[in-house]
């Protein structure tokens, strides 16, 4: 028996890609005979977008939509998507038909092959400068700083093992880098070529504003790759490092104080110096030991889901 396979679809203000995706997709699956369900996650559309899952969903069973009660953002609608899933692949997609869903073989061939995530990097993109540049320089930081070997970690054309993807934590805009949380799991990672169709219908939901949050986010998704587990370590070496010369400067005036007549407020600054050291380097490390503690609290949470589910296009939705 073939594996299940959840596609988990985000949507926004998409009425008119709806059915042309959803058709083209049974089609692809259909040609080869895959097992799937549609996971269309409507984030808080203004148009008719649900409406339009909610026609699909009476045709097929094998559709599934959720209705957020306002838009929440792309990850945690992807996240509700993972959260829902009952595949044992999950693929990721955006709505809006520049994913073709006909590369969908070529990703479940190399989850065939023993790979726990395969990603899409975008060969070719047409896309407008100030959007690439931005993206460009996030792909940079993180392939030099998580070691992976990921060209393009903003696509969110993907495929998952879904025994893998459950356990990773997604919020923020960290959608785009869920491939840094699935190597603190695993190094079965790797990616293939994809092709970027231009929008049909509907216009593009991405701003040169976003791009701040997704630095951001980076920044703080590096932090986790390296540091997760044990932040003790990262604030005890800033603060051994500030520590030192701090301690130094104190006892080198306390020396010249006690043991010759070395008088101290003629070195004012050096001593306030000295000692502004050793208080940023306590406060420091008092920060790591409480992050260690917010580590344990981590792993004993109750996993209370970030969203709000309207409506849905079936019963008793596993949310």
């Amino acid at each position: 028996m073939k594996d299940l396979i959840s596609i988990i679809i985000p949507l926004h203000n998409e009425e008119e890609n709806v059915p042309v995706l959803v058709d083209r997709l049974r089609e692809t699956l259909r040609d080869h005979n895959l097992t799937y369900e549609l996971i269309l996650v409507d984030d808080g559309s203004k148009d008719k977008t649900f409406e339009e899952i909610k026609r699909k969903a009476s045709e097929d069973s094998r559709v599934r939509g959720i209705r957020f009660s306002r838009n929440y953002g792309q990850t945690v609608a992807i996240s509700a998507g993972f959260d829902l899933a009952q595949g044992d692949i999950c693929i990721t997609m955006d709505g809006d038909m520049q994913h073709d869903p006909g590369e969908i073989p070529e990703f479940i061939k190399k989850i065939e092959e023993g790979y726990d995530l395969v990603c899409g990097f975008r060969a070719y993109r047409n896309d407008a400068f100030l959007r690439r540049f931005p993206s460009r320089i996030a792909n940079y930081i993180a392939k030099k700083f998580s070691g992976l070997r990921i060209r393009d970690f903003g696509s969110t054309y993907r495929v998952y093992r879904t025994s893998i993807i459950k356990q990773v934590p997604i919020y923020g805009e960290m959608h785009r880098f869920i491939p840094i949380f699935v190597g603190m799991n695993t190094d079965r990672i790797t990616e293939i070529p994809i092709s970027l169709n231009p929008r049909l219908h509907g216009s593009s939901k991405y701003g040169l504003a976003r791009t701040f949050k997704v630095l951001s986010d980076l920044i703080l998704i590096l932090f986790f790759s390296s540091f997760f587990t044990r932040p003790i370590h990262i604030f005890g070496y800033i603060s051994l490092i500030l520590a030192l010369p701090g301690f130094l400067i104190l006892s080198w005036l306390s020396l010249g104080k006690i043991f010759g007549d070395l008088k101290i407020f003629d070195y004012g600054p050096l001593f306030i110096l000295g000692i502004m050291l050793f208080l940023v380097a306590v406060q420091l490390f008092t920060t790591g030991i409480v992050c260690e503690y917010l580590v344990r609290i981590y792993y004993t949470d109750d996993s209370r889901k970030p969203y709000h589910v309207a409506e849905t296009t079936f019963e008793k939705p596993n949310l």
